[in-house]
């Protein structure tokens, strides 16, 4: 299969005929060649879209919703093949991706579909920014573009997509989504590569706004080259999000939902939580409860399956991280359990305890399958572990609801799940402190998506 660009309403090839392999991430069976795109690649999407732009940006709000729908109603429709794709592509489990990618674009697109019809203000008019750029990891991708292109076809503007080259397929399916909602050709214009077409979508005068997400590296680099031109910039980069289970949490019982932000997707995701704090009652028991789990997890050899056990995304991510449980070891942490590879892109889940929190992987986001056990003697001393981080993205807590608000009311997050993890109704959740940047409102008439301009008079 070839992963090709999606420009002015058309799937082509790169202009420099560049390509690349794209492996399954279970096996490493070869895919599909992805197209490599170039400078010219990307200065064709920009023209086509700011052409684009001049029309779009006078179609009414009833239009635009009219769009959204179709959109909302072509991935319904599709759902089942469009989720077996893009956890194909990302490792993950079909079930798992129908839910929090597939069906959570589905519900965002009606929502703001319905806000456009019932739109109506004398105070203030939103107006189009004109062309917007999106840069997207490989992770539950089309949920991750949904929550930005929605949004920004929603106030009328254009937009230019940089897919995630671990996730060619997002192009496709995002791609055939617009031809079936019937959007004027150019008006969402989508490039296949790697790094250096997210370079150019955040450096060109061109794009006047761009919303990305990313590891922190990448999202520092796509900031200093925005924030050069004085451009709106919509960043979301890093987390290292925590896990908290409390005195009351009937653990023995829910083990498998209290490691599943850990385990599914390998802790290379934004949703993924890498530290657990844990009551020290608790914890003996609940330590060879988990590690029995662990030991005894059997990989999820494809999307069809149910197990919880997934591969890294790439072979250079498990070169990365082969070494993970031994670098633990040498800041001083316990190893538990896991650390083995196995034959594909998987290497079973690392348990660990009483790693320092001053070290390391107790700070930094490290997307690996790392699961961080730090036993607590009082409940506020996984509140302030918690916090000490300086990524705030979300956490889970586990325990009874009244406590469990507790807590949630003193975490240093943007969201917080209670007995329960991301679904196809979690928000986008863009972060606090060093986990975004910029404007986080998501809105479509808020100030990123939209130019608002504020009425006065008798």
């Amino acid at each position: 299969m070839e992963f090709l660009n999606f420009i002015s309403s058309s799937f082509v090839a790169g202009s420099e005929g560049k390509t690349f392999s794209k492996v399954s991430p279970f096996d490493g069976a070869v895919l599909g060649s992805v197209v490599d795109s170039g400078a010219f690649d990307f200065i064709t999407a920009l023209q086509g879209a700011k052409k684009a732009a001049t029309t779009f940006k006078n179609s009414s709000f009833l239009e635009r919703a009219d769009f959204l729908d179709k959109m909302a109603q072509h991935l319904s429709q599709h759902s089942a093949e469009i989720s077996y794709q893009e956890a194909l592509h990302q490792g993950l489990a079909s079930a798992f991706v129908r839910e929090a990618s597939v069906a959570s674009s589905v519900g965002l697109l009606q929502a703001i579909a319905q806000d456009l019809r019932s739109f109506s203000s004398t105070t203030e008019i939103p107006s189009p920014v004109g062309v917007i750029g999106i840069i997207t990891p490989w992770s539950c991708s089309l949920k991750l573009v949904m929550e930005r292109l929605a949004p920004a076809l929603a106030a009328g503007n254009a937009v230019i997509i940089k897919v995630s080259e671990h996730s060619p397929i997002t192009a496709k399916i995002v791609g055939e989504a617009v031809v079936a909602c019937g959007l004027p050709a150019g008006v969402v214009q989508i490039l296949q590569g790697k790094s250096e077409v997210a370079e150019l979508i955040a450096s060109h005068p061109g794009i006047r706004a761009v919303s990305a997400v990313g590891r922190p590296a990448t999202v520092e680099s796509i900031a200093k080259a925005s924030v050069a031109q004085l451009k709106k910039v919509q960043l979301s980069g890093g987390a290292k999000n925590a896990l908290i289970v409390l005195a009351d949490a009937d653990y023995e019982n829910h083990m498998a939902e209290i490691l599943k932000p850990f385990l599914m997707g390998q802790g290379q995701m934004c949703w993924n939580t890498s530290r657990l704090f844990i009551p020290e009652s608790l914890a003996p028991a609940f330590m060879e409860k988990a590690k029995s789990y662990i030991q005894n997890l059997q990989p999820l050899k494809n999307p069809e399956g149910s197990e919880m056990w997934t591969p890294l995304i790439s072979a250079d991510r498990v070169e990365e991280l082969k070494s993970t449980a031994q670098t633990g070891v040498q800041e001083h942490g316990k190893l538990v359990a896991g650390g083995d590879v196995a034959a594909g892109n998987f290497i079973r889940p690392v348990l660990m305890q009483d790693l320092p929190q001053c070290s390391v992987f107790q700070q930094d986001e490290v997307a690996g399958p790392l699961i961080l056990v730090t036993p607590v003697k009082y409940q506020h001393e996984a509140v302030k572990w918690a916090n000490t981080s300086y990524l705030a993205h979300s956490a889970v807590v586990w325990g009874s609801p009244e406590k469990t608000l507790k807590v949630s009311g003193q975490l240093e997050v943007s969201y917080v799940w209670s007995n329960s993890w991301i679904d196809a109704k979690t928000p986008t959740i863009l972060g606090q402190k060093q986990s975004s940047f910029g404007l986080p409102d998501m809105s479509w008439r808020g100030d990123f998506y939209s130019d608002v301009k504020k009425l006065a008079g008798a």
